[in-house]
């Protein structure tokens, strides 16, 4: 049976394939809303067409229903959704975790085993950008959302009348003397500027400087503009937080 993680948020779809001990050995990028693509995908995956045991992420509730419908007409399937914080087995002290998102939950968790060694705080670079704080314990205490480089950008774009939609790939200088190059400046370094304010904060308490996990389609090019001590990219967390879940479900039997 094939083994096989899913990340579904609010700009893209990913998938992982796991190999027998569970480790992601291939991924792919997918768009939102495109059956026709996951198909194709899939097949080139299982020509086959073996079973496959499927743990799906999810935010997006109506492209989840449809994904999933998609799925079981491909073969046969098993099917487990993680659709909130309270679904995943980590560590936390969250209020309410039934109506945190799961994809959040399993980048701590993946976080956490990788840096045995807390504090730690865990940078999540999508649609929106998530600073999540785990303490000394261990404990994932929450974290905080702002708008991600390609929400910032249209933001501005649909909110205004002229100004165009712009979403910088690399660190731009920091003023422009045209729209294009002042628009990439302010986006970049407002988002960078966002997410240094919460590390600082967020590790002000701790008596050590926490490490610093970096993930999501935008880590590789927000991570380089701030200085850490302790920091890495792992753009994957999220599935590799599926995939520790369904090696310990493996281990269950």
């Amino acid at each position: 049976m094939l083994r096989i993680v899913a990340d579904l948020g609010n700009s893209r779809l990913k998938w992982g394939r796991l190999d027998a001990a569970c480790n992601v050995v291939e991924s792919a990028t997918l768009p939102l809303n495109d059956p026709r693509s996951w198909a194709s995908t899939w097949s080139s995956w299982n020509p086959s067409n073996d079973p496959a045991r499927w743990y799906i992420s999810s935010v997006n509730p109506p492209v989840a229903e449809v994904l999933g419908n998609s799925l079981t007409s491909f073969g046969r399937m098993e099917l487990r959704w993680f659709r909130s914080a309270a679904e995943v087995p980590v560590k936390h002290a969250l209020e309410h975790p039934q109506i945190t998102g799961a994809d959040r939950a399993l980048a701590v968790s993946a976080a956490v085993a990788q840096n045995p060694d807390p504090p730690g705080i865990i940078v999540s670079c999508g649609t929106a950008i998530t600073v999540e704080r785990v303490d000394e314990t261990g404990t994932w205490q929450g974290g905080a959302i702002a708008p991600g480089l390609g929400l910032a950008a249209r933001a501005l774009h649909l909110q205004t009348a002229q100004l165009p939609l712009v979403v910088p790939r690399e660190a731009p200088p920091a003023w422009g003397a045209s729209t294009l190059p002042a628009l990439e400046a302010g986006i970049f370094w407002g988002v960078v500027g966002a997410v240094r304010e919460l590390l600082t904060h967020q590790a002000a308490s701790f008596k050590s400087l926490p490490w610093l996990v970096w993930t999501g389609g935008d880590a590789a090019t927000l991570a380089p503009a701030i200085t850490w001590p302790s920091s890495s990219v792992v753009p994957d967390l999220v599935l590799q937080g599926l995939a520790r879940i369904m090696a310990s479900d493996d281990l269950k039997g």
